[in-house]
Parts: structure tokens; C-alpha cells; sequence
């Protein structure tokens, strides 16, 4: 029997293997250890899924299933002597060659050093479907910004992007770390995974990830507080913080001279207190002409910063400018590695503001 090897990668990396061992080693008809198996008719492959797996610490963990249909009981048993080979690694389908071909393109293109380690082959046949699965690791795939994990530039060659298709019959599905949550994608985001389904083709750059951890700001539960105020004591304590808002919030006010609530009448009455204070409209801001086209990246950031009240979220930051996620992602992460400005984590965005700016009332 010869399990026919769906097209996937072998069509996605012609341009990068033009030169070629791969696609000839991937084909059926190339495939030595293939051809030592029985004639029995071939099996139609019905799927091929992609499934990448992204680490903390920038690896990403590939697992690649082809289904195929076994329609008698002779396929089947003969589905299972090729997949005892496969997974003894006497055999194989072309997958493996074709991803180390593509690990040396991308680590030339990125410039880090990148391996194919940790390979696994097993197999499954039940119910009229076989299926043979590789796994492997794929090092230093992703990079590291900051508090982000960026996943884009390992899918690059220096004429392009290895893999720039889908056929019909497969789908990509990439998972994010554990802990981390997506920030920017190219696509809508299903419990945290991005899934591609065939046919299509990706231009160079689109597979574009930004990863973020999920840092919770709300306090987590340790345990169940103690009857010190009775059982009324919750309600208590809320109704003690209420007063001392409504307190501050008054104070603060007439610290400010926010008394736009009082009668007109009422204050017309008070003229003879000679110290009042009326407050005069803020002159108008002058525009000055400078043309965003001569600042660099983080005058802009700065620009916009200043126009802002010195605070945005990092979202507004990528509207405004046009730039990817990833660019801003990087480019504000080096801004606060220099103290130009603070990253705060404020659920699943970032609040972008000056050094020492107050963000305590930030409302956006």
C-alpha cells in the first residue's frame, strides 16, 4: 500500500525549494520508503492539519496529521504496516525533510539560529481512517518583545514566505502559550486560536502574531473572610468606602470651584464675599505645522501622547499611526526599556503614558 501524500507544504515551498530535494522527496512517486510497500490500491488522503503549538520561550511545538480513508479491511492492515514503519521511522511521507528545508530558509532570513528537535511519529487506524502524525519542535520560531511573544518572521525567506498556501484539504490552526492571550492578529480569534482553512495563500508577512500574558488586575479569592463584622459586615465596609468617595468628591470639587450644580440666584447673593474666583475659558491651542513625515518613530509615538493628555491605549496608538501591531508592539516595548514611556497592563490592552503621568482617572 502507498499512503498518498496530500500536496500542503510541498506546493507551499516550491519557491523556497526551487533548487529542490524536498518536493521530489515528498512526492509519492519519489518517496523511496513508500514504494517498498504492497500494490494494494492507494488510499485517498481526505485531510492534512497544521497544528502549531507557540512556548513561552519563543519554541513552537508543529504537529502535523494526514487522515486518510480506508475503504476495505486489506487497506486498513495495510495502513497499519506502513504506519509501524513510520513510526519507527522507516518510512516517510516527505513532511520532515520539507520543514527542515524551510527551518534553514527561515533561520537565514531572521538570523537566529533555529532547529528541528524532539521528533515524534505515531499512528492510529480505526473506523475505515487512518492517520499518520508528526510532531517536532521548532526552536527559537517566535521572538520575545517585552511582555510579548511576536510570531511572524519565522515564516519568512529571504525571497518571501515558505508557506504561502492551503489547499482545499488542509487548514492551519496555531494555539498561543499558556497564559497569554492574542493582542493583534490577522484573523478573528476562537478560544484563543487562529485557524486557516483551505484553499487560500498568505502573502509574506501576513501570519503576524502578537502574544500577551494575562495579567488580571482584580484581587483573587484566598479564602473566605472572617465573621469580624457579623454577617452584615461586607455590606458594611461598601457602605464606609461610598462615603468616603462622596466625601472626596465634594471636597474636591470645592477645592476646584466646580459649583455649576448651585442656583444661579445663590451665587448673585454672595457678591459681597470679594474673594471668589471666576474661571477664564483656556486659551485656544495653536497648531504648530510640523510635518509627521520628518519625525521619527518615537516623536510620533510622543506627538500623539502630547495631543492625548499623554495617555492612550496601544490600539489607538496603532489606528492613528497605520502601523502593524507588531511594530508598535516593538517599538513601544524599546520606548520603556529607555524610560520614554510606561506600559501598563490594564486587562487584556495596554495604556501607553508619559513617565510619571497620572493615570489614576484614565477613563478612554
Amino acid at each position: 500500500m502507498t499512503p498518498r501524500v496530500s500536496g500542503a507544504l510541498l506546493l507551499v515551498l516550491v519557491a523556497v525549494l526551487a533548487t529542490l530535494p524536498l518536493a521530489t522527496a515528498a512526492t509519492p512517486s519519489a518517496a523511496a520508503p513508500l514504494q517498498q510497500t504492497t500494490a494494494t490500491p492507494e488510499p485517498v488522503a481526505e485531510n492534512t492539519t497544521f497544528s502549531l503549538a507557540i512556548r513561552e520561550n519563543g519554541d513552537a511545538r508543529w504537529t502535523i496529521t494526514d487522515t486518510y480513508a480506508l475503504e476495505t479491511e486489506n487497506e486498513s492492515r495495510d495502513f497499519s504496516d506502513f504506519g509501524e514503519d513510520f513510526a519507527n521511522g522507516d518510512a516517510e511521507v516527505g513532511w520532515l525533510d520539507a520543514f527542515r528545508t524551510a527551518n534553514d530558509a527561515a533561520s537565514t532570513a531572521t538570523g537566529r539560529e533555529m532547529e528541528i528537535t524532539a521528533v515524534s511519529r505515531n499512528y492510529t487506524v480505526s473506523d475505515r481512517k487512518g492517520q499518520l502524525v508528526l510532531a517536532f519542535t521548532w526552536t527559537n520560531f517566535a521572538t520575545r518583545s517585552g511582555e510579548d511573544i511576536v510570531v511572524g518572521d519565522a515564516f519568512n525567506t529571504t525571497g518571501g514566505t515558505w508557506f504561502n498556501s492551503l489547499t482545499e484539504d488542509q487548514r492551519l490552526v496555531i494555539s498561543p502559550p499558556t497564559g497569554y492571550g492574542v493582542e493583534s492578529a490577522p484573523s478573528a480569534v476562537d478560544d484563543g486560536k487562529l485557524t486557516f482553512e483551505g484553499p487560500r495563500t498568505f502573502e509574506p508577512g501576513y501570519l503576524s502574531i502578537v502574544y500577551t500574558g494575562e495579567q488580571s488586575l482584580e484581587p483573587t479569592e484566598t479564602g473566605t473572610p472572617g465573621p469580624f463584622l457579623g454577617d452584615g459586615g461586607s455590606l458594611w465596609i461598601g457602605g464606609a468606602v461610598l462615603a468616603v468617595l462622596l466625601i472626596g468628591a465634594v471636597g474636591y470639587m470645592v477645592r476646584q470651584g466646580h459649583t455649576g450644580s448651585l442656583p444661579a440666584a445663590g451665587r448673585e447673593t454672595d457678591d459681597e464675599h470679594e474673594g471668589s474666583v471666576t474661571e477664564s475659558p483656556p486659551e485656544a491651542e495653536t497648531e504648530d505645522d510640523v510635518d509627521v513625515e520628518l519625525l521619527s518613530d518615537e516623536e510620533r509615538v510622543e506627538r500623539l501622547l502630547e495631543e492625548n493628555g499623554g495617555r492612550m491605549k496601544q490600539a489607538r496608538i496603532v489606528t492613528e499611526t497605520g502601523w502593524s501591531n507588531a511594530k508598535v508592539s516593538q517599538l513601544l516595548s524599546s520606548m520603556d526599556e529607555d524610560d520614554r514611556i510606561d506600559k501598563l497592563r490594564i486587562g487584556r490592552e495596554n495604556l501607553i503614558s508619559f513617565p510619571d503621568e497620572d493615570i489614576t482617572d484614565f477613563d478612554e
